[in-house]
């Protein structure tokens, strides 16, 4: 059950009994306000009779008595008038057939004040009694000491009171429930507008922060109870960013240390790998000099083949304090285009070989760059041995050189139609050592030692490839330099 019906069915729940009590608390005010119109009416009746009977009565004239109370009692309103004696004995009515009848409740005088009006709820009627006081113009017929001589009872029907009260029931109930529905349909709309889209929309970045988006803000602009649990849940949420980021960084970190470990290994394995060749070449030579040999052109072979060992040993060190120490390049302000063509031209008997067709495109025009030509030469020449050994059966090489304008560099492209490169190794080509060709036939150096001069330089170089299409590898330097 949603929030917006449970308000609506508890307000609902609240109304109900408090309209119910209204009703009741209404139909009461209404039933005793007519009892109290009745009586008022009785005793307005009461009053006019008595003065009407006070001359007849003065003078002893019962027939004109009897006559007055049958004329009034002829009032539609009015359900009996007569005159009563202290004991309750009926000695005038407007029906002669009570003349002589005791009253079931005899009326009371306590301390001269008029007695308490009667009420017959069963034959609906309210009874109200005034005293006919002994006065000198009575003296003639009553005895002096009788300060009252009887009652003037008037008796006035309600009969139209239990028909009244049903309509006003009727009335009261259909007026709840009307009130009701119309409340519920105002407290709806009072939610919704008010209420309901604010929910909604925090009910919404909730379940954005559930799916793990962790940026997601929710309105603060109002500062009651909403505004302010609104404010605490963006404040919980930037904690949980802030966490979630030092979580993401500390995970990074570990992913790169393994990483770094991983890379370490493999640079381990290929220097090993590099120097253990060339080294047991020269301990051989060592122990064969070392055995002594008459023949000196024998001697001289075994120290020229010591001296290649120590270079190939010099020269893998070389180029991996090189890629550690990323040298500063010797610039100076080269034109591109010369150096593209003159990589191509050292590579042509290898393209020939491979059956490699190769074409380079240039832009109209390419600005010269500031760079360091040897450096730059390493790079393209690194980067186009790639490309035709991933094309031994042959294929197509092609060189774009094009300018980019903001921010302003020239592009080199190189991409050849050769095996590819798995995805898993697509992000580990620029690690040192690391390779998949044969032991022996690379150091794994190549690509590490471009990438660091490119960077050197100010520039990227950036690699896209597919397994069975090819590789893609675009070199941007900046046109300015480093």
């Amino acid at each position: 059950m949603s929030l917006r019906l449970k308000m609506i069915l508890g307000i609902g729940a609240i109304l109900l009994p408090v309209t119910l009590v209204y009703a009741l608390v209404a139909l009461w005010s209404q039933a005793t306000y007519r009892r109290d119109l009745a009586r008022r009416q009785a005793d307005v009746i009461a009053v006019a009779a008595e003065r009407a009977l006070a001359r007849a009565m003065r003078f002893g004239e019962t027939e004109v008595v009897q006559a007055i109370l049958a004329r009034i009692g002829e009032q539609e309103m009015l359900a009996g008038i007569r005159i009563v004696a202290t004991d309750g004995r009926v000695l005038r009515s407007n029906r002669p057939e009570e003349i002589g009848q005791m009253l079931a409740q005899a009326p009371r005088v306590d301390g001269g004040r008029e007695p308490d009006p009667t009420w017959d709820s069963q034959e609906k009627l309210v009874g109200v009694f005034r005293p006919i006081f002994n006065g000198p113009p009575c003296a003639g017929c009553h005895p002096p000491d009788r300060k009252i001589l009887g009652f003037l009872n008037v008796l006035v029907s309600f009969p139209a009171l239990d028909s009244h009260l049903s309509r006003r029931w009727t009335i009261v109930i259909l007026a709840a429930v009307v009130s009701l529905l119309a409340a519920g349909a105002l407290i709806t709309l009072f939610f919704n507008l008010l209420l309901g889209r604010r929910l909604d929309a925090m009910s919404a970045t909730m379940n954005r922060v559930e799916a793990g988006d962790l940026s997601v803000q929710v309105e603060e602009a109002s500062p009651d109870e909403l505004g302010r649990l609104g404010k605490s849940f963006n404040a919980m949420v930037e904690r949980l960013a802030e966490a979630h980021r030092q979580l993401e960084d500390r995970h990074a970190e570990q992913i790169r240390r393994a990483q770094s470990l991983a890379a370490l290994g493999t640079m381990a394995a290929g220097i090993a790998h590099e120097i253990n060749n060339p080294i047991a070449g020269m301990q051989n030579c060592v122990r064969t000099l070392l055995k002594g040999t008459p023949d000196e052109a024998r001697r001289a072979q075994y120290l020229e083949m010591l001296r290649e060992g120590l270079e190939r040993i010099g020269w893998t060190v070389g180029r991996l304090l090189n890629f550690a120490r990323e040298a500063k390049p010797q610039v100076a302000r080269i034109p591109l285009t010369p150096l593209i063509q003159r990589c191509l031209a050292l590579l042509e008997h290898e393209l020939a070989a491979r059956q490699i067709a190769a074409s380079l495109q240039l832009d109209a025009q390419v600005v010269d760059l500031l760079a360091d030509p040897h450096q730059l030469e390493q790079v393209f020449l690194n980067i186009l041995i790639n490309a035709i050994e991933a094309m031994p059966n042959g294929g197509r090489l092609d060189i774009s050189v094009r300018e980019r304008r903001n921010p302003h560099f020239v592009q080199v492209a190189v991409t050849d139609t050769g095996a590819g490169i798995p995805p898993e190794n697509l992000a580990r080509i620029f690690d040192p050592f690391f390779t998949t060709k044969e032991v022996g036939k690379n150091t794994g150096l190549g690509l590490s030692v471009s990438y660091g001069i490119v960077r050197t330089h100010g520039g990227f170089i950036d690699v896209e490839s597919a397994v069975g299409v090819g590789t893609t590898v675009r070199v941007d330097l900046p046109v300015t330099g480093g």
